[in-house]
Parts: C-alpha cells; structure tokens; sequence
C-alpha cells in the first residue's frame, strides 16, 4: 500500500514482486506444457504419415504387380511416373505377394459371402450355422466398423 505521501512501503514492494514472480513462473509452466504437448503431437502425426506412405507404396506396387506395367498404374491414377517407380522400389516383392494374398483371400470371402446371401433361405441357414453376416473392409488394414459397415450389417440383417 501507499502511504498518504504516495510512496510505497518495503511490504506492498515485496507483495507486488511475488505477484509478478508467480505469474512469471505461470507462465513458464504453461509453455513447458505446450511444448511437451506439441511435440508429442508432432511425433504421433509423424508416425501417421510413414504408416500412410508405407500403405500408399505398398497398394502402388500391387497395381503394377497386377496391372504389369507402371506406366499403366501412372495412367490410371494421374501420379507421375517417377513417382510410381520409386514406390515401387521401395516394396519388397514379398510384401507385394502377401498383399495380393489377403486380398484375394477377401475377394474369395466376399464372393462366398454374396452366394450364401442369394436366398432369403441360405440366409437365415448362414445365421443358424452362427456365420458372420457383416462383410469385410475392402483393403487390408482396414475395418468396416465405420458408417459403411454399419450400413451392410442392416442391409443384412433386413434380408434375414
């Protein structure tokens, strides 16, 4: 406080400055938070992204490997070819074959799936056998718990 002269004493200094220190010290606690914070973002989106190159590379390689030709792949999806051939490069030939293995394995469910659902009766055969009636995601790696799936699990369980 001040006095009737307006001049401060030693105690509203002392409280004055503590007020400002922590403050200060606030606010260094808050940057240190929202730098931990940013970071961890940061790595997390970085992890994202190699996984969605990696997958990105790999679907590249197959469409050539199924397709035979790169510059077929480049046509059909307007990525440059250099672009195409460097993915390429980057996926082994095994990695290629197992991918086109569990799609196949998929389309091969799939198809099985679509006969059994053919008559209202093999359908309701498939549910007494205690068979999925949900159809798989398309790609590998992916679920069909999104609103796709959700959608073909009614489609299906109004046939029945």
């Amino acid at each position: 406080m001040a006095d009737t002269n307006g001049t401060l004493t030693v105690a509203e200094m002392r409280r004055r400055r503590r007020e400002r220190d922590a403050v200060e010290n606030r606010v260094k606690d808050l940057t240190d938070a929202l730098v931990v914070n940013t970071r961890s973002a940061a790595a997390d989106a970085a992890a994202a992204k190699a996984a969605a190159d990696t997958a990105a590379a790999e679907a590249l390689a197959l469409a050539v490997r199924l397709h035979g030709s790169a510059d077929d792949v480049a046509e059909l999806t307007d990525i440059p070819l250099a672009e195409v051939e460097r993915a390429v490069k980057s996926v082994t030939a095994a990695r290629v074959k197992e991918l086109r293995e569990e799609l196949r394995a998929k389309a091969e469910t799939k198809v099985a799936g679509t006969r059994r659902r053919g008559t209202p009766a093999a359908a309701a055969g498939a549910e007494a056998e205690g068979g999925d009636d949900s159809s798989s995601a398309d790609l590998p790696g992916q679920d069909s718990t999104g609103p796709d799936g959700a959608a073909e699990a009614a489609a299906a369980a109004s046939v029945s």
